[in-house]
């Protein structure tokens, strides 16, 4: 590696080692270690298989803002654009289940605790971004290394779910505590993205959300870590 390339990688790094951070924070909002945990492992995980994609990180960041609404209100037009705008521009680009499982978040949007009634014709205009996306018919690699990447994200990520009803995080705008079963309802639709995504695209698809992936385990390892210790806690408000 020259130091042209090396300069690239430690800026891809950096930049991965935040959104990874960013996404960790929208997962387990009340336990930020598990994200800087992530951001490591990211970088790990870019030397060996290779950096993220920043546009379906930047998708994946707003989609489960807006699943978990973290900024203490529903989204705005703004999020809309980059949501679905990112989503039909990766459907283009041969990965077509971004724009599926965006309506998929606009419809789970609008059915769980607060729900914005109107996700439901932002869900259509998503799955309409299908028209455009480009389906191919070439045969889809996913490694071994790859599956037993994720299995073990998702297996220690999974606790998170049920932790996620004691949580005490708090809305960015409103300092309102954040519903946990819209929490959960996020965690749970995260691990159903990365599954899908994985499956459908293979290897592509894994590296594209690597620093998702990272976020994750960091979040899980860190969980696990505060559960021996105790630090975690178990009351309601």
């Amino acid at each position: 590696m020259d130091s042209g390339d090396a300069v690239m990688f430690a800026l891809n790094a950096g930049l991965g080692f935040l959104l990874s951070f960013m996404i960790a924070q929208e997962l387990d909002p009340d336990r930020q270690l598990g994200g800087i945990i992530g951001g490591a492992l990211t970088v790990v995980g870019y030397y060996f298989f290779g950096e993220g994609n920043i546009l379906v990180l930047l998708w994946l960041l707003f989609v489960l803002r807006m699943l978990n609404r973290s900024s203490g209100d529903r989204h705005r037009i703004a999020d809309n654009v980059i949501i679905i705008g990112s989503a039909v521009w990766m459907g283009k680009e041969g990965y077509w289940v971004y724009p599926l499982l965006t309506g998929a978040a606009y419809i789970l949007e609008s059915q769980i605790k607060g729900g914005y009634f109107r996700s439901l014709y932002l869900a259509g205009i998503s799955l309409a971004g299908l028209a455009l996306a480009q389906f191919s018919k070439e045969a889809t690699v996913l490694t071994m290394e790859m599956i037993l990447l994720n299995c073990v994200a998702i297996i220690m990520f999974l606790p998170e779910i049920r932790i996620a009803e004691y949580t005490q995080a708090k809305g960015d705008k409103n300092g309102k505590r954040l519903f946990p079963k819209r929490l959960q309802a996020t965690m749970g639709f995260f691990c159903m993205l990365l599954v899908a995504a994985i499956f459908l695209h293979g290897n592509e698809a894994g590296k594209q959300l690597l620093p998702g992936t990272m976020a994750a385990l960091g979040c899980g390892l860190y969980l696990l870590v505060a559960l021996m210790r105790h630090q975690v806690s178990f009351n309601k408000y």
